[in-house]
């Protein structure tokens, strides 16, 4: 008998790619509140009784717990939905698991930093800038009661997803388009490739291993060094990249300025290795074709 996974979040960009990737070893379950491929039910994961309902009846052995409120400005000036979007979900979920004895991965961020001094890992404090941080601050703590659970927390997850709007999709459709686009040049972190991730979760769920690891690709980038470098090999016009300081954006949310990361702890406790840009890059190729 295979191993049941429920993926909350199924219908993202992430989840999208995790589903791919379990399927073929796995009895998965999606659920989202958006419909497509990857969602086997449609719901609103705050609905306590709705989500309730599903786990009673799947049975999951592992939830992979990736449905959040991701948007950082939204969560700022929305508190009261953020907590019910990245928050009461959570709460739900490892209850149920806590009754019936079963694991949790639950997906976080690096904004559980503040970004004022660059290298973090699993040792250093969290202290985050905004409420989006908070609520994923909260949702650790939720979830790090039990007795098994995995946190990862990525950052930047780039990859194609022609209906999706990370980071490398913006960057392409701009490019595609020939419009500029103001990218910060003061705001570094270690981008993390969305199919290592999911390798990584892949590998979790079979693992025995408790506790919280940063999640993030190997190379250190600032945001405009990172555009720079994804131009560099696509052969894309890097004059339509124009460099700004985040203060420029105007944004309400406070963003971690350095937040590079140290992935040391995950490589080495699920025998993984993060990818470098350039393969990655030449992966991404392969899925425009």
């Amino acid at each position: 008998m295979s191993k049941k996974i429920l993926i909350t979040g199924s219908g993202g960009f992430v989840g999208k790619n995790l589903y791919s990737i379990l399927k073929p070893d796995f009895e998965i379950c999606g659920i989202d509140i958006v419909k497509n491929e990857f969602v086997d039910k449609v719901i609103d994961v705050s609905d306590r009784a709705a989500l309730k309902n599903i786990l009673d009846g799947f049975q999951p052995d592992v939830i992979v717990h990736l449905a959040a409120l991701s948007n950082v400005e939204k969560c700022e000036m929305e508190k009261e939905l953020a907590d019910k979007c990245n928050v009461l979900p959570t709460k739900i979920l490892a209850a149920w698991s806590a009754h019936h004895d079963k694991k949790i991965i639950y997906i976080s961020s690096d904004y559980v930093y503040d970004g004022k001094k660059g290298g973090y890992d699993e040792n250093d404090a969290v202290n985050p800038a905004q409420y989006y941080g908070e609520t994923k601050v909260e949702g650790e703590k939720i979830v790090s009661a039990l007795k098994n659970y995995i946190i990862f927390r990525p950052t930047v997850i780039y990859g194609w997803d022609p209906d999706g709007m990370n980071f490398f999709m913006q960057l392409y459709r701009n490019m595609k388009d020939g419009k500029a686009m103001r990218i910060m040049t003061d705001q570094i972190s270690n981008p993390t490739f969305v199919l290592d991730l999911c390798r990584l979760i892949k590998k979790a769920i079979a693992s025995d291993v408790v506790g919280k690891f940063v999640a993030t690709g190997n190379e250190i980038f600032g945001r405009y060094d990172f555009a720079v470098k994804i131009c560099d090999y696509f052969g894309w016009d890097k004059n339509l990249l124009v460099p700004v300081g985040t203060k420029s954006l105007g944004q309400i949310a406070k963003r971690p300025m350095n937040c590079s990361t140290i992935n040391k702890l995950a490589v080495e406790k699920f025998d993984f290795n993060f990818n470098n840009l350039e393969h990655n890059l030449a992966i991404i190729r392969g899925q425009m074709v």
